[in-house]
């Protein structure tokens, strides 16, 4: 369960960049 945890973190944390750097491209 742990590790699901970590991954599902970890993979929400990329899209959360990935959305940050679309949102600087942007500007």
């Amino acid at each position: 369960m742990t590790d699901l945890l970590l991954v599902a973190l970890t993979v929400a944390v990329f899209a959360l960049l990935g959305l940050a750097a679309k949102a600087v491209g942007r500007l």
